[in-house]
């Protein structure tokens, strides 16, 4: 079951408000009684038109490495999270948050797209060590003599009718 707290539109119009009104982040979320992430999510959303439903999300965004690494350098040169957010479109803190981190670890290269999936298996035999080779015959062998059982036993039963 899905435990987040769900806050009524009556509530996000209010954080609206106090936030157009100039109140901080720590402001609204000690009046509205919220968790301060919660609200800072909410005050990024608002800026980029998302809060109230305003601009509709367009599912799933991926972004380029390129757009990437200039926003976390923008941040790192001293620029606010909030406002990075904005200028790049980026939909969540989190997700900005996991590329500041990669990029402190393994430089730009940690922000390059990495492929997905299971790496492909090698089916040149050339390529194959003797074992795998020899294992691969084995199965085949193993799966051509069911296969020919299987056909003597269809024979077999059409022989009978």
């Amino acid at each position: 079951m899905d435990k987040r707290v769900r806050y009524t539109t009556e509530t996000r119009i209010e954080a609206v408000r106090l936030f157009d009104a100039g109140f901080g982040v720590s402001a609204v979320a000690t009046q509205l009684n919220m968790p301060v992430d919660t609200l800072r999510d909410w005050l990024d959303a608002h800026r980029q038109g998302r809060l109230l439903g305003l601009k509709t999300m367009e599912g799933s965004k991926s972004y380029s490495t390129e757009l990437k690494v200039a926003a976390v350098e923008k941040f790192l040169a001293g620029t606010s999270k909030s406002d990075v957010l904005l200028e790049f479109g980026i939909s969540q803190r989190s997700v900005f948050n996991k590329w500041v981190a990669a990029y402190r670890k393994d430089g730009p290269m940690g922000l390059a797209s990495k492929a997905k999936g299971r790496k492909p298996v090698e089916r040149d035999p050339a390529n194959q060590s003797l074992e795998e080779r020899v294992r691969f015959l084995e199965m085949e062998n193993e799966v051509l003599k069911k296969l020919h059982a299987l056909m003597d036993q269809d024979q077999t039963l059409n022989k009978k009718r």
